[in-house]
């Protein structure tokens, strides 16, 4: 047998078809459950899907509307990210309205209140303060209004707004260490130059013992009064006030936490109606999943058998590239962090088809040279030439078809067009590289039948 020495481009090839293998499955470990191999999307673990809507968009300019439906993504994906929610998808939808997607959350109100946090921060004057929520405090003059803290009690207020959330560059949750307060949340405000140097202009204005109301959305969070310090160090120039100052007040954490996460990620520059809303079980995934992989398993199962009966030692190897496809789309998954959804499926199940079809067509070709009189060997490396152009026509259409749905498709056409791509590479890479590297280099080829033609 001679003619199976090893060159090095054959090292090559079989070292690189091992390592491919040897990742795949290094990746797909633990192999079950399914969500612990690959992301699930929001249709197979449940979770929120909502539809918004922001205000007045109808009314807006192309360019407009782009901009502040790019502005609301970028705020709500910087909230949703922070407040660690995994693997969301926020896009636009239907033009003008906006879908967020958050799987495996099973609370619709912690996503509305993520969402509906518009977070306007100003910061004003108070005129005067209530003392209980039954005072009845009557402005002043028009430029004042009421403003309520959080337990109802009046504040009049200025209505001119000295300086807004655009001044902050962060925010950060803190609790507090000292005796009377111990355990308290607070909010720790970082100014930018700007913020910090209107801060100070600010500070120089008011009085001691003067109180400065720290609204949001409306509502007062906290009414410090000026103290010596703070004019004493804003007086010393902007740096000094850069990161010092604090909004404390009776948060519990949910709540800080979210605050924090609207001031730092802006006001959004809208309202926003939430025109539809879903919660999706995660029991209606879990039994899809199930069915999901049944199909896959069972048309796996049935494909192997049919293989290796119609084609004895070349459906061994047919099967063989088949089951390593499969692992490289499930690592492939995993790696590039896809997410598997109810479609995805059908894109797995075409794969195993596409896989078999491209080492069907080989072994076709095999088969008619060997009936040529051509040695196994010979017979094997004509049939995989002569296959070549066949295989790349068919599977470059479809990895084109692929991408124009990766690129145009909604949520679920996506993840079809995801598993499709990748099972179209794979099931190109096994055909071509392990299952010739299986054909040429072992002793399979010499169990290829002949069958001459009898003379008539």
């Amino acid at each position: 047998m001679a003619h199976h020495h090893f060159t090095r481009s054959d090292w090559l090839r079989a070292g690189i078809v091992i390592a491919v293998a040897v990742a795949a499955l290094f990746f797909v470990y633990p192999f079950w459950p399914l969500d612990e191999v690959v992301q699930l999307g929001l249709d197979l673990q449940g979770g929120v899907r909502m539809v918004l809507e922001p205000e007045g968009i109808a009314e807006m300019d192309e360019k407009t509307k782009n901009d502040v439906l790019d502005q609301i993504m970028a705020i709500l994906g910087n909230r949703v990210n922070q407040y660690g929610l995994t693997n969301p998808e926020i896009r636009v939808f239907g033009g003008d309205r906006i879908l967020v997607n958050l799987p495996g959350t099973t609370d619709p109100e912690d996503a509305r209140r993520l969402i509906g946090q518009t977070a306007m921060l100003e910061f004003r004057r108070v005129i005067k303060a209530g003392e209980s929520k039954l005072d009845e405090l009557i402005p002043f003059s028009s430029s004042q209004e009421v403003l309520r803290n959080r337990e109802g009690i009046p504040y009049i207020v200025d209505r001119e707004v000295l300086l807004t959330g655009a001044a902050l560059s962060s925010a950060k949750v803190g609790t507090s260490t000292s005796l009377q307060t111990a355990g308290r949340y607070y909010i720790l405000m970082e100014f930018n130059q700007e913020g910090a140097q209107r801060f100070v202009t600010i500070m120089g204005r008011m009085d001691v013992n003067e109180l400065l109301a720290i609204v949001l959305d409306g509502t007062i969070y906290s009414a410090p009064a000026i103290s010596e310090s703070i004019k004493t160090a804003a007086a010393q120039g902007w740096r000094n006030i850069v990161d010092t100052t604090t909004i404390t007040g009776d948060f519990d954490e949910e709540e800080v936490k979210i605050l924090a996460i609207a001031l730092r990620a802006g006001a959004l520059p809208v309202g926003i109606n939430i025109a539809e809303e879903t919660t999706v079980g995660p029991t209606l995934g879990a039994d899809s999943i199930r069915r999901g992989m049944m199909t896959i398993a069972i048309g796996f199962v049935l494909i192997l058998i049919y293989m290796f009966a119609f084609y004895r030692i070349l459906g061994f190897v047919g099967n063989l590239a088949l089951i390593l496809n499969m692992l490289i789309v499930f690592a492939a998954l995993n790696v590039f962090g896809a997410v598997l959804t109810l479609p995805g499926f059908a894109g797995i199940i075409l794969t195993i088809g596409m896989t078999v079809d491209a080492n069907v067509i080989i072994f076709e070709r095999i088969k008619e040279e060997r009936r040529t009189g051509k040695s196994p060997l010979a017979a094997v490396r004509s049939g995989f030439e002569k296959s070549l152009s066949t295989l790349f026509d068919a599977n470059i259409t479809t990895l084109i078809t692929a991408f124009v749905l990766l690129l145009l498709g909604t949520g679920p056409v996506r993840g079809f067009a995801v598993t499709l791509g990748i099972g179209v590479l794979g099931s190109l890479f096994c055909a071509l590289v392990v299952s010739r590297l299986l054909l040429e280099k072992t002793r399979f080829s010499s169990f290829i039948p002949v069958k001459v033609i009898q003379e008539q």
